[in-house]
């Protein structure tokens, strides 16, 4: 797929991340965590679809839920490429209604902090709540920020696809707002296509959030109860008592 649109740069940029190896936690998570079979899956902010996707060729009824049109547009292509059946919804993840609830639902990519205000988080939650079926389970990747040095990092990547390269410099500033608690985080890709080059810059407001937050945010909800958290997508992963790292896995049970 060329590279002319800003989903296919993202898309690309962040390849890296195996879908395959993080499907495969979701599903070890399922057979461990809850007894109800896993039919139909939801993902909320899904960006380009790399998981979506991911989970319909596995046979999933698989939903996508952003509030950008043109990357729930793309997500739509990559399923039609492959005839796959998944269906992308373009709305807000406060405030969505599935045609049916799901057996299970993902965020990944720390997409949960974009909801850059406490009261809107626990809004989704309830609005994940009620896309799921009674048992079902929520597996949340969130970033935190309990270790400073951790919260403040940047990093630089080459991604390549066909004839054409994205350099990615990712910086996550260490200056949080005192007013909204928020901090940006800066994307900035250079995509090289054979003799053209061009620099693409996205820039967003996260809310920084602790563990001990989070997990207060989820029991405030009043939807889900936290079962177990681990540290990468590995079934052996398990987060060590005390350990803060920057990113956690949280799989949450729908009560």
């Amino acid at each position: 797929m060329e590279l002319v649109s800003f989903p296919a740069i993202y898309d690309t940029a962040f390849q890296f991340r195996s879908a395959q190896k993080t499907v495969d936690f979701i599903e070890h998570c399922a057979d461990m965590y809850t007894d109800i079979p896993v039919e139909s899956i939801v993902e909320f902010a899904c960006g380009s679809g790399f998981f979506t996707v991911e989970f319909a060729r596995r046979g999933y009824h698989a939903y996508g839920v952003d509030i950008d049109e043109a990357v729930c547009e793309y997500a739509r292509q990559k399923g039609w490429n492959e005839s796959l059946e998944l269906s992308i919804l373009c709305a807000d993840m406060t405030n969505v209604a599935l045609p049916q609830p799901c057996d299970l639902a993902v965020n990944l990519f720390d997409s949960l902090t974009y909801l850059v205000d406490e009261q809107r988080i626990i809004a989704h939650f309830r609005t994940a709540a009620k896309a799921l079926r009674s048992g079902g389970l929520y597996v949340v990747e969130i970033g935190l920020i309990d270790d400073f040095d951790n919260h403040n990092v940047k990093d630089v990547w080459t991604e390549r696809r066909g004839e054409c390269a994205v350099t990615t410099i990712y910086v996550r500033h260490g200056e949080i707002h005192p007013e909204d608690h928020a901090f940006t985080e800066e994307c900035s890709f250079c995509i090289a296509c054979r003799d053209d080059v061009s620099y693409v810059v996205m820039k967003n407001r996260k809310l920084a959030l602790t563990f001990d937050e989070f997990v207060g945010l989820v029991e405030r909800s009043g939807c889900f109860i936290p079962l177990v958290f681990f540290d990468d997508f590995e079934p052996d992963a398990f987060l060590a008592e005390g350990a803060r790292p920057w990113r956690v896995i949280a799989v949450l049970l729908k009560t």
